[in-house]
């Protein structure tokens, strides 16, 4: 049986490099929560007297232990404030809806740090503070990156994840067809073969800009580097196994040499990616894929494009993760498989990667969806979370889509990395 890579189309880029960067927005506190029945719209920011942003109009308030519900009610009717949130604790969240209302900057910091000052002399007031708003602590400067052409990362929420995790420490190895190593935008390469030619230099020779060299970069492209893309694992070592030919075909022997090269006891991948496959179901490529499961991989594999039910392998073995693929609205890709084999979902249409010429472009298919799972595997793992852990971990956290649970197109929904690494 010949197993291929799971790609859609070419899908060249056109047009000149965009230059223009966006600045990051600061990152609002979430707080359009439903609290005392009422629905909270997000206000704007003003600054305490040191400059700091804070949420316009609201105040954290912390109440002494055991206070009476009565008590807690006298101090905010007094105030003129309404309660929004209880939070852990006596700790509430308040708003002061004239001053959230007045149109003077000058006015509502004026008139919040009066009600500050107030609530901090209260006797039955622990503490008091504005509601900062906080930001994260990374923001890659890669252009096109910053310019929103990496859909993918933002929607299944890297950047807040980035905050926490890196990957530093974590191994993720790509089993695939190479990966151009002269490309300015990849590295940490930390060892490589060829089973195709049998030597140590896994070159990528597939058509349509390099399959592995796209994978590859979708999961550990240099990050902040002020060049092209983001990965999603950067700070993860890459170890790069070649068993696609150039024409992206493959062999279960060759595939199984890969796999387990990538969990001998030199290289101990925490994450082997197979953005490959075919519909022939092989009991000894199953085998290879439990080995890697035995010691302590996370096997993630694409779930293919025929766009029907038929179980794709390796995706469909139990020990694999098999990823669908969806676009910007959530929506499960035309081309995708689907079945009660298929595990998580993640963006699969127009992702833009590295090429083998050096340069990047976009391209289609379940192929990339499954990088954005390993990048997030590889997160977990330099958090020092377990393989079984991991997988349950993203599955729990992803954001259901489709029908409520787990679906045929969806599995348990599209992966949420920022939900999963905190």
């Amino acid at each position: 049986m010949r197993y291929k890579a799971f790609m859609v189309g070419d899908g060249r880029l056109q047009g000149s490099v965009i230059v223009a960067a966006v600045i990051w927005a600061v990152l609002l506190l979430a707080l359009a929560t439903e609290a005392r029945g009422e629905s909270i719209a997000q206000p704007g920011a003003d600054d305490d007297p040191e400059g700091a942003p804070y949420v316009a109009g609201e105040l954290l308030v912390a109440y002494d232990p055991g206070i009476s519900e009565e008590t807690e009610k006298a101090v905010v009717r007094r105030s003129g404030a309404r309660t929004l949130e209880d939070l852990p604790g006596e700790l509430r969240l308040v708003s002061f809806p004239e001053i959230r209302s007045e149109t003077s900057e000058a006015a509502r910091e004026r008139a919040l740090a009066g009600e500050l000052r107030d609530l901090r002399q209260r006797a039955s007031v622990e503490a008091a503070d504005y509601n900062y708003i906080r930001e994260a602590s990374f923001k890659p400067d890669d252009p096109r990156f910053v310019d929103g052409q990496q859909w993918g990362l933002t929607k299944t929420h890297f950047p807040g994840a980035w905050t926490d995790a890196k990957g530093d420490g974590a191994k993720v190895a790509i089993v695939d067809s190479g990966a151009y190593a002269g490309h300015p935008d990849i590295g940490k390469i930390a060892d490589q073969k060829d089973f195709v030619e049998r030597d140590d230099v896994a070159d990528d020779d597939t058509r349509y800009g390099g399959h592995g060299t796209r994978v590859t970069g979708i999961a550990g492209a240099l990050t902040d580097n002020g060049k092209g893309v983001a990965g999603a694992c950067f700070d993860c070592k890459l170890l790069i196994a070649k068993v696609l030919n150039a024409n992206g075909n493959t062999r279960d022997s060759r595939l199984i040499k890969g796999i387990d090269w990538s969990v001998n006891e030199k290289h101990r991948a925490d994450v082997v990616n197979l953005s490959l496959g075919g519909p022939g179901y092989s009991g000894v490529l199953k085998d290879a894929v439990n080995r890697a499961s035995a010691r302590g991989a996370v096997v993630v594999a694409a779930a293919g494009n025929a766009g029907t039910t038929e179980k794709q392998y390796p995706a469909a073995y139990s020990e694999a993760i098999a990823v669908s693929a969806t676009d910007r609205s959530d929506d499960p890709a035309n081309f995708s498989s689907r079945g009660d084999w298929v595990d998580l979902a993640a963006p699969g249409t127009n992702i833009l990667s590295t090429r083998k010429s050096g340069d990047y472009s976009t391209q289609s298919g379940t192929s990339f969806s499954a990088l954005f799972v390993s990048g997030l595997a590889g997160l977990l793992a330099s958090q020092g979370k377990s393989a079984d852990t991991i997988r349950q971990r993203m599955q729990s956290t992803a954001d259901d889509l489709g029908r409520t649970g787990d679906d045929p197109r969806f599995g348990h929904g599209r992966i949420n990395a920022d939900r999963a690494v905190n």
